[in-house]
């Protein structure tokens, strides 16, 4: 049976429950089909913000450079939704949410009697100013995803990638109306409201997964925690969040800068370290207490992240160019720290997103652009370039987890597995990390023909030549290679096993560019038979001597 309205008039919610969806079918169609209806609801949009304007006393219009996500309520095959309204279907932000979020900065800021007088209690009724559900001022419903790829398996991290397609809305404009109650008689008493809740989403961002990225207004350090900000530039061949299909019906990824990109990879190089100083107990334990926690209960951490950036959009053949800055931001001063060390350690040794284990480069057999190349603040923060600068280094990020909290007792084994099941990487003694130079070593902006170019040693380095010989390349989706020392490659996601060693391009100014390669588990064969295999004068960083 089908379900036929004035497109004009159709909202997503009403896609969602009046399409049918066969047993065979993806979730991911479901969504889709709400961002599909989304587009067409341009008009109802434009009469609800009228609305709020017409009744308001103030408004505040408020753009997001990212995704906004409020609510979770459980729709079509479990799906996770956000709040529809419940007469007209559209994504908004309720006036509770908003209330809420302003009422808990004002608890910080200002006197209890002047909170009751202006937003009331509950036990003394409505105070002197109101909050209207808030609207976007156009379609912004769009299919996002949250693919965590490494969960705690009792006292082991497996990697075990769980995609989840999900609604969020992409960089709305929110108009936000405030209005006099029953018992409100001052103008100015609504904008000093308004004032506070500019203030406050500022401060702390609205709906959920704020400390991921979401939620967030234009960014600005925050003078309620301790916060540090730092410049980066990112060239990719893609960070890609949701999947739609193309042209011929073939799902493939959309390039997408995803700060919550930027926080999985520091809670990967967080768990490395940390897995190598504490036992299993207290690394999750302090795991929860930086990044906080979902299952099986909702812990808040302590950090928060933000990233702020420009996009330059390349193609299959041109590396996408971000550049922009990193806000972290902490309540504690030694968390700042060491998440700050992680940063830049997780800089020196790998990238962000997909393609974080190798340095940039043109693919084979398979064209293409593969790996990333970032950097962060080279001026301001330079990079360690020789075997006494590393090792003072690698020893200030050790110092600030000691800073943090002392071992309780032996780590575990740290053993990253094997192919089919592989568990987290961890910086241990059978780990190894080695500075390999390459005087002719090419930086992506001196690549102009990456099809033609991207594959020369001038570009792949010594490093990654030589991991991408037969002896060492990840297994390929017709099953040549070694899943042992490469991992193993697969197009659409599934069976995938993450290379056991990373390389990372690095050019210290004014000083010859090197690769790091970093060796994780390099006590099994096949990756100790890399290890050898390494250029004549590679400079062995790690182990330090005091781990």
């Amino acid at each position: 049976m089908s379900y036929n309205r004035d497109r004009n008039n159709r909202s997503p919610l009403q896609a969602l429950n009046h399409t049918f969806f066969g047993v065979e079918e993806t979730p991911q169609r479901a969504l889709e089909q709400a961002a599909a209806a989304d587009d067409t609801c341009q008009s109802l949009y434009q009469q609800l913000t009228q609305k709020t304007k017409l009744l308001a006393n103030e408004v505040l219009t408020v753009e997001f450079p990212w995704r906004v996500r409020v609510g979770g309520t459980r729709g079509f095959r479990d799906l996770l939704l956000p709040v529809f309204h419940p007469v007209y279907g559209v994504p908004y932000i309720p006036s509770s949410s908003i209330k809420g979020v302003v009422r808990a900065w004002a608890k910080q800021h200002q006197s209890v009697n002047e909170i009751n007088r202006l937003l009331g209690t509950l036990d003394g009724g409505v105070g002197c100013v109101q909050f209207l559900d808030a609207f976007p001022t156009g379609p912004c419903l769009s299919v996002d995803m949250a693919n965590p790829q490494w969960h705690w398996d009792y006292n082991q991290v497996k990697y075990d990638p769980q995609p989840h397609a999900l609604l969020s809305m992409e960089q709305p404009e929110i108009v936000i109306g405030l209005a006099l109650t029953s018992r409100g008689t001052s103008q100015e008493d609504v904008k000093k409201v308004k004032e506070w809740l500019e203030q406050a989403l500022a401060a702390s961002g609205i709906g959920s997964r704020v400390s991921s990225g979401y939620g967030r207004t234009v960014l600005t350090l925050s003078t309620e925690a301790i916060s540090r900000s730092y410049r980066f530039r990112l060239w990719t061949a893609g960070m890609y969040g949701a999947f739609a299909p193309n042209a011929e019906n073939q799902y493939q990824g959309t390039p997408e800068f995803r700060p919550t990109a930027v926080r999985g990879m520091l809670r990967y190089w967080f768990r490395a370290i940390a897995l190598g100083l504490y036992p299993p107990q207290q690394c999750q334990e302090l795991e929860a207490t930086i990044f906080g926690t979902i299952e099986p209960t909702t812990k808040k951490g302590s950090i928060r992240i933000g990233v702020e950036w420009e996009e330059e959009e390349g193609d299959r053949t041109h590396p996408h160019f971000y550049s922009g800055k990193i806000f972290l931001e902490a309540q504690d001063q030694d968390h700042l720290t060491l998440i700050s060390r992680v940063l830049l350690l997780a800089s020196h040794l790998g990238g962000i997103g997909r393609g974080s284990r190798r340095s940039l480069h043109w693919n084979e057999p398979y064209p293409g652009l593969r790996g990333c190349h970032w950097e962060i603040n080279l001026s301001k923060f330079p990079l360690p370039s020789s075997r006494t600068t590393w090792p003072k280094f690698l020893q200030l990020v050790l110092d600030s987890f000691l800073t943090v909290q002392n071992p309780n007792g032996s780590p575990g084994s740290g053993n990253p597995g094997n192919p089919g099941n592989r568990y987290q990487d961890v910086l241990n003694r059978n780990a190894r990390i080695y500075l390999v130079r390459c005087q002719e070593l090419q930086h992506p902006e001196a690549v102009s023909d990456w099809q033609r170019n991207g594959m020369n040693s001038k570009v792949r380095g010594q490093a990654l030549t030589l991991l991408y010989d037969n002896r060492f390349k990840g297994v390929n989706p017709q099953g040549e290679g070694n899943a042992n020392v490469g991992g193993r490659i697969s197009n659409n996601g599934d069976g995938s096993t993450p290379s056991y060693v990373v390389i990372k391009s690095n050019f210290p100014a004014g000083k010859s560019p090197y690769q790091t390669v970093t060796i994780l588990g390099a006590n099994q064969g096949n990756r100790a038979a890399f290890e050898q295999a390494l250029p004549p004068g590679a400079i062995k960083v790690w182990p330090l001597a005091t781990t």
